[in-house]
């Protein structure tokens, strides 16, 4: 294997070689590869109609049960014939709007998918978090309603906001200021 400047220096910020080391790695790669090149030309030409995306996505989704790799949004941009970037803003219904059904219900089987195996421990934690993030609309964040109750007094300030909200089961006391 040629020396590649830069790479396997270990020092902070070095390029990483990630060319496949073993015959296991190199076949890996060349399958992956492969199933690329067959789904990027189901995506030649962009569709004319929702049940025309509908039946390429139908046609992904078995590619991948039979090579036995799993769907990804990015797939799905692929046989869609749309740029990634499109293919999010016709999902979000910004452009193309007919088409935004028939993308979000493929992304709810991939995140079903994805969601399937990480509960089944198939799939790594942070990379489960990452895509349901990224591409699931997931969030961690926890929404508080305060309402007054009749007859309560009302909080002046921030603080007594603070103050009434319930505690979190699990919740850890951390230092903070409060900032009008």
């Amino acid at each position: 294997m040629a020396k590649v400047p830069g790479m396997g220096q270990g020092n902070i910020g070095a390029l990483q070689d990630n060319r496949p080391k073993t015959p296991e790695q190199l076949e890996t790669s060349k399958t992956v590869l492969s199933f690329l090149l067959q789904i990027k030309k189901m995506g030649r030409e962009k569709p004319k109609t929702p049940e025309e995306l509908e039946d390429r996505f139908i046609e992904y989704f078995e590619k991948c049960s039979t090579e036995g790799l799993p769907p990804t949004i990015e797939g799905l941009a692929l046989v869609s014939g749309w740029c990634r970037s499109t293919f999010y803003d016709i999902a979000e219904g910004k452009v193309s709007v007919e088409f935004s059904d028939t993308i979000k219900n493929a992304k709810d089987y991939v995140c079903s998918y994805d969601s399937v195996m990480a509960a089944n421990g198939k799939v790594n934690a942070p990379v489960y978090i990452f895509r349901a993030k990224n591409f699931y609309d997931m969030r961690d964040e926890q929404k508080i309603q305060i309402e007054a109750q009749p007859g309560a007094d009302k909080p002046q300030n921030a603080e007594d906001i603070v103050n009434a909200l319930p505690e979190a089961p699990g919740a850890i006391e951390v230092e903070s200021e409060i900032v009008n």
